[in-house]
């Protein structure tokens, strides 16, 4: 299989100070489903937002499908961006919008023909299962309807890569199975699936490969992981904390 994803000791920090991600290597095959969690802070976020261009790596190097993103042009950016369907609450539906309209967005964003925009829509809202609810408002859909519309919009521009941001945040236990088994069978399909969670329980049940983060730094990467409490992670985060401290310091003494 192709490398889809490789990063190399790649370090984001905010400030001079502020550690979003540490030393961060990780290699994703083409195909793979893979999860990543940790606690509240612990960097899920920054990494997707990383890997699909909307913020950049301080230093380190990162691959995507061959390119080496710290080489792209200001002008190649937008179409780096192109690759991903990206899924994230704060990136919701227009109140003000249809369904098909919110999907359209996606589409008009990246410059697609009119003829061929309205036949992705229509495969998309199929492939979802919301098709019967294309003229409808987001005010008059479930949580579950509407997540499902995010997933259409992160889809419809055929991307190669899927990254999904807490998709499950604001579901009810039902639904949120519902939507990653919908998740599950389009990453069957081939696409590649990032999925940054801390439903541990639904992480358990899904049994893929499993990246686990603390204060920026990965703590574990295994695959059929069972999560059955937070210990570990706040055990993690404090070691890892303590050990960033201890390099500091030793660094002021030099």
């Amino acid at each position: 299989m192709m490398k889809e994803i490789e990063m190399k000791s790649v370090n984001k920090f905010y400030k001079s100070d502020v550690v979003a991600l540490e030393d961060f290597s990780l290699t994703v095959e083409e195909g793979e489903f893979v999860f990543v969690t940790g606690r509240s802070g612990s960097g899920k976020s920054t990494f997707l937002k990383l890997l699909s261009g909307q913020i950049f790596p301080t230093s380190g190097e990162m691959w995507v499908r061959g390119s080496n993103v710290s080489a792209l042009t200001r002008e190649q950016i937008p179409y780096y961006r192109r690759q991903f369907g990206i899924m994230q609450a704060d990136l919701g539906l227009l109140k003000d919008q249809t369904v098909r309209q919110n999907i359209e967005l996606a589409m008009r964003a990246t410059e697609q023909p009119l003829k061929r925009t309205k036949r992705r829509v229509e495969q998309t809202m199929r492939v979802v299962g919301i098709a019967d609810r294309a003229e409808h408002y987001p005010s008059e859909l479930s949580g579950g309807e509407a997540a499902r519309v995010l997933l259409a919009r992160a889809l419809v521009t055929d991307p190669k890569i899927l990254v999904l941001d807490e998709p499950t945040a604001n579901l009810d236990p039902s639904a949120a199975w519902d939507l990653m088994c919908l998740i599950d069978e389009i990453n069957r399909k081939g696409l590649t699936v990032l999925v940054a969670s801390h439903n541990r329980e639904l992480v358990t049940i899904m049994k893929k490969r499993v990246v686990t983060l603390a204060a920026g730094v990965i703590v574990a990467d295994e695959k059929n992981v069972i999560y059955s409490s937070t210990a570990g992670d706040i055990f993690d985060e404090r070691r890892v904390l303590r050990e960033r401290e201890e390099r500091r310091r030793k660094q002021q003494r030099r």
